[in-house]
């Protein structure tokens, strides 16, 4: 007897665009949709696609075609919603209400910044996106996992806090080891 798997977590060029409209035009409906979706590949595919749009994009307009930067750019625009999606794992878990799958919390963050990453690059559009980004991540948080709407937006906040004291404190650190190595 063969047993059959349908293939959820394919993303071609179609399921990318649908993902991606349907993301900006109902966050609410599509974070509820994927509130049983099991795995990250699709949310990571998604993420990396975006990724890879607007790196190329900056790197061409912006960077002058610098590889070194491009691969840079590359590498936060992944680790960055992994980075957010532990700290948030993190700040539920302290909560000590329950226990949520860490894959369903980066699925979020994976989505909701893949979305804003496409707009992101054009000049200016960087820090208004931001605020857009934590939006999406709290709609995701309350549609998805079913956290409270205060709390989903504290946690998004928190997270957000975390993660500019953790790079406050490690500047300082990065610093001093770049002159032992001089």
């Amino acid at each position: 007897m063969e047993a059959t798997r349908s293939n959820d977590s394919r993303m071609g060029i179609r399921e990318y665009f649908d993902t991606l409209m349907e993301i900006m035009r109902t966050p609410a409906r599509y974070f509820e949709k994927i509130s049983q979706e099991t795995g990250s590949r699709k949310a990571l595919l998604f993420l990396m696609i975006s990724s890879l749009f607007y790196c190329s994009v900056s790197m061409a307009y912006f960077f002058e075609n610098s590889l070194a930067m491009g691969l840079v750019m590359m590498a936060n625009a992944i680790i960055m919603p992994a980075f957010g999606a532990v700290i948030t794992f993190i700040l539920v878990a302290m909560t000590g209400q329950e226990r949520l799958p860490f894959g369903r919390i980066f699925n979020i963050y994976a989505y909701a910044s893949g979305a804003v990453m496409v707009i992101s690059w054009i000049p200016g559009l960087a820090f208004v996106m931001e605020p857009v980004r934590a939006v999406l991540i709290g709609v995701g948080l309350h549609k998805s996992l079913g956290i409270g709407k205060v709390r989903s937006g504290l946690l998004v906040i928190l997270t957000a806090v975390v993660i500019l004291l953790f790079f406050w404190t490690a500047a300082p650190l990065i610093v001093e080891i770049s002159h032992l190595f001089r």
